[in-house]
């Protein structure tokens, strides 16, 4: 599946990333990303990555067109005035809605940990603060009871979504780091490298961009929608309304 421009702006553009795709090169080895998608379809002008998406995270980013822009919308990325709301299936039946509030850090500085990018709450690091709203909650044949959730971060963590409902108890489905042991994501790396079948993406999709811009005396309220990711609807809705 190919990424697609949703929204094409003088300034800016608005792009759904599929699951699966890099947004730009992490190491020499060729691999084909966004970034280098994006310079094939505006070739020759200056787009930078103002927000970012993991690899199996699929859904809506912003991209700057030209420098003094990707300033600008870096400084309000910055700021966080760059609003992002997220669609997640987790396990479980969290509450109605809430803010986690406790701070994020990686947990290898504090225990030990394989895993080198695994983030936890950790008293006394960093803030971070996750308002979500569960929209849903379903029972599945296979995962039993899961639930939609549309959350939005208030900090920009590491993570910071996936780590905040782990520690909630809540672990977001199909996890390869969260709500596991160490032992299950380094297993799934090793059968990576042997390109054995790889299991589903973690259940998390960017599902609504707003922010205002100025420009002059020209003001622009920006604001994108788009339905939940095929794959993760066919799991949501592969799943019946769970018993109060």
């Amino acid at each position: 599946m190919a990424p697609a421009i949703v929204r094409e702006h003088p300034q800016f553009l608005i792009v759904d990333k599929p699951a699966g795709w890099l947004v730009h090169p992490t190491r020499p080895d060729g691999t084909f990303t966004l970034i280098d998608w994006l310079r094939e379809q505006l070739p020759g002008e200056f787009l930078s990555l103002v927000s970012r998406l993991d690899r199996e995270t699929s859904g809506l980013l912003l991209v700057a067109r030209g420098k003094e822009n990707a300033s600008l919308l870096g400084k309000m990325q910055q700021r966080r005035e760059i609003h992002k709301t997220y669609l997640v299936i987790v396990h479980g039946r969290p509450p109605e809605s809430g803010v986690i509030n406790e701070p994020l850090d990686r947990l290898g500085k504090h225990q030990p940990s394989l895993i080198y990018i695994r983030q936890a709450v950790v008293p006394g690091t960093y803030p971070a603060v996750t308002e979500f709203k569960t929209l849903e909650t379903r029972t599945h044949h296979e995962h039993g009871m899961i639930s939609l959730v549309e959350a939005s971060p208030k900090t920009g963590r590491l993570h910071q979504i996936r780590a905040h409902f782990d520690h909630l108890g809540f672990p977001v489905l199909n996890d390869k780091i969260y709500g596991k042991n160490d032992g299950y994501f380094i297993n799934y790396i090793d059968k990576d490298r042997q390109n054995k079948p790889k299991i589903a993406r973690h259940s998390m999709h960017s599902s609504k961009l707003h922010f205002t811009l100025q420009s002059g005396s020209e003001v622009d309220s920006v604001f994108v929608e788009i339905p939940l990711a095929e794959d993760l609807e066919s799991i949501w809705s592969d799943a019946v309304p769970a018993t109060p």
